[in-house]
């Protein structure tokens, strides 16, 4: 999953219609990633931030005309470097606080449509924690913007798919991985080869 929630919903709708309908939990877990992905983007924002080049100090006597000609011209372009500066850093903020916005109302729309699950609580609580820090990856919740969160998520719609077809749950490279992981036990006790083996760092 690249984080795009509303292509995988968009998706999941013209081909399987049925599924999100009839696991309503995982809609609200790609709803609430959506939210995620939303905060996420507002923390890169804080990070683009220009840096301004430096005013030349004014008032020194040109030793001659070429020379004042050439300070003319490099205050100039400074001075345009500078309007450029700011209002790169305009057009940030602008969209910062417009995104910010956007996910603010975002939060409100999820929260009023699963108001009426109690058992959506403790997810709300932990993904609207996010929004009360000025940057979210100061929060105790930062993890949940790491990308690798995307992973569980995608899983569990995966996995919705594979039973609304009539397969296991589990995609076939999953069961793999699975009875992999028993043999390596198996032969891992008492201090055997299998100790030395890592499936999921060495294989995956």
């Amino acid at each position: 999953m690249d984080g795009d929630i509303d292509k995988a919903l968009k998706r999941t709708h013209a081909f399987y219609p049925q599924v999100l309908e009839n696991h309503s939990h995982v809609y609200f877990r790609l709803r609430c990633q959506k939210f995620v992905e939303m905060i996420r983007q507002t923390a890169e924002l804080l990070d683009v931030s220009p840096s301004k080049p430096a005013k030349s100090p004014n008032g020194h006597a040109p030793a001659s005309r070429d020379h004042e000609e050439m300070e003319l011209d490099d205050q100039k372009t400074e001075a345009d470097d500078w309007d450029k500066m700011e209002t790169e850093e305009a057009d940030t903020s602008a969209k910062y606080q417009e995104l910010l916005d956007d996910t603010l109302r975002y939060g409100q729309v999820l929260k009023q449509e699963f108001q009426d699950d109690p058992s959506t609580e403790s997810a709300f609580k932990e993904i609207f924690s996010l929004f009360m820090y000025e940057d979210p990856r100061k929060s105790p919740q930062a993890h949940l913007l790491d990308r690798s969160s995307r992973v569980p998520v995608a899983e569990e719609l995966n996995s919705a798919i594979l039973v609304s077809l009539g397969k296991s749950s589990s995609a076939a490279i999953e069961l793999l991985y699975q009875q992999t992981e028993v043999l390596v036990d198996m032969i891992s006790e008492a201090g055997g080869a299998g100790a030395f083996i890592n499936v999921r760092n060495d294989f995956l």
